[in-house]
């Protein structure tokens, strides 16, 4: 193998040279794992705290009145969230994502083992107790933190550690919705901003508009255009075995319904942020309150929405008519948006998840009774596009989604909404939810300062 040459020398790398670099590989191999076993155990144990405390959660409310039990309940996991949030660690409130992006903006936002077991703890009786919070938010915290500390252990410093707190970010989120594309297109898109948003829209759009084309053209001419199936070419074992010319109306229609609801949703949780921040509540007062509320709020939905296994999509699923679609809505939009206004210890994009595919499901049920057709990928289309609305972020909420259902043929009616809501929501707005909450905490630490 020749020598790299420059400006026509050539240049030997010298055994300094090779060492210096081996060493520099160990150090990332070590770090890697490091972060990977780390938050992968750390994650293990939280999903086990959340599945034990629903557990009991769910066993009371079979055996007593839910109309007691889920407020009750939700007072209880918020009250002793707030208590180790006020007590114990600060640093833990909140979604976990704002912090995470506030401290690689190089603010001194607390982060290291101290918040991360304070993180697990918090969040683990909070959405076990029903706060409507994800756990995904805590998860990209919990692994920042953990990746922070074990840069710290292997010697890593300045840009190598930044780089690190943002690739456990992305771990953690992977881990907890085992979902590996989705936590690499977060950690590019949101975390170390590698890619243009509405470059990555544009050429998102680009792509899944190439296959709708290619694969109507693909299709046996065995009825008409709009009505041939667009499923993919190599059939993939699905549970979503049709998508049709006549499907992208709806989803291009469910896209702009999710852009503006996201829109409206932003401006509430913005509003209710600043109302409770005026309140001056601690978190030992403020989340008992929150959860006593949402969770009279749950008990007037089905029994099948009070476990938060799979986000409610099965229950969202088995509903039949818009009258309840829409009360799901309602209740899973205004709940969520309390409990992370509040900065309960949990995270965002599940919620926004919920709450899309509550309007996917109400958009399906309606279709239905009006014209007495609609997509099967409404439901999962709904909860990728209020997602991609809100972050602006089109690959992450596509890939979640994709990677939640394990459906490839979703993949391109998820497209279609996804990029519809994103640019009717880049019409009213060109921040997003986290750039506001990211600049009202980064105020709330000058003013501490």
């Amino acid at each position: 193998m020749s020598a790299p040459t420059r400006g026509g020398l050539t240049v030997e790398v010298t055994p300094n040279q090779r060492l210096v670099k081996l060493r520099r590989l160990l150090m990332l191999f070590l770090l890697v794992n490091a972060i990977g076993l780390g938050v992968g155990v750390a994650i293990w144990v939280y999903a086990l705290e959340i599945e034990a405390v629903n557990g009991l959660r769910l066993q009371l409310a079979s055996r007593l009145p839910r109309l007691l039990v889920l407020p009750l309940m939700g007072a209880l996991g918020g009250g002793l969230a707030g208590a180790l949030i006020s007590g114990v660690e600060p640093g833990a409130k909140g979604s976990g994502i704002i912090q995470v992006m506030v401290w690689l903006r190089g603010l001194p936002v607390p982060m290291g083992w101290k918040v991360a077991l304070v993180k697990l703890l918090a969040s683990g009786v909070a959405i076990g107790g029903g706060l409507p919070v994800g756990p995904e938010g805590p998860s990209i915290q919990i692994g920042a933190s953990m990746a922070k500390e074990s840069a710290g252990v292997v010697g890593a410093k300045g840009s190598t550690r930044r780089s690190a707190v943002a690739i456990g970010s992305g771990a953690g989120l992977a881990a907890i919705f085992h979902s590996p594309l989705g936590g690499l297109a977060y950690t590019l898109e949101e975390l170390l901003k590698k890619a243009d948003i509405r470059v990555n829209a544009i050429a998102t759009f680009a792509t899944f508009a190439t296959v709708a084309w290619t694969r109507l053209l693909s299709a046996a001419p065995t009825s008409p255009a709009w009505m041939r199936n667009l499923t993919p070419v190599v059939v993939d074992p699905s549970r979503i075995d049709t998508f049709r010319l006549v499907d992208i109306p709806f989803l291009l229609l469910l896209g702009v319904l999710a852009g503006l609801l996201a829109m409206q949703y932003q401006r509430w949780v913005l509003r209710l942020l600043l109302l409770f921040r005026r309140w001056r509540l601690p978190p030992w007062q403020l989340l008992p309150l929150v959860g006593l509320v949402i969770g009279a709020g749950a008990a007037a939905l089905p029994s099948s929405f009070d476990s938060p296994d799979k986000l409610g999509f099965d229950a969202l699923l088995g509903l039949t008519t818009p009258v309840l679609a829409l009360l799901a809505l309602v209740v899973q939009a205004i709940g969520t948006a309390v409990a992370v206004a509040a900065e309960a210890p949990g995270g965002i994009l599940a919620p926004a998840l919920v709450v899309g595919a509550s309007l996917g499901t109400l958009l399906r049920e309606f279709s239905l009774v009006v014209v007495h057709y609609a997509p099967a990928s409404l439901l999962f289309a709904g909860g990728a596009a209020f997602l991609g609305a809100l972050t602006r972020t089109p690959l992450t909420a596509i890939l979640l989604s994709f990677e939640l259902s394990k459906d490839y043929a979703l993949l391109l009616p998820i497209g279609f909404a996804v990029l519809a809501a994103i640019a009717v929501a880049d019409l009213f707005e060109r921040d997003t939810l986290f750039d506001l909450m990211r600049e009202e905490t980064e105020e709330e630490l000058r003013r501490a300062v």
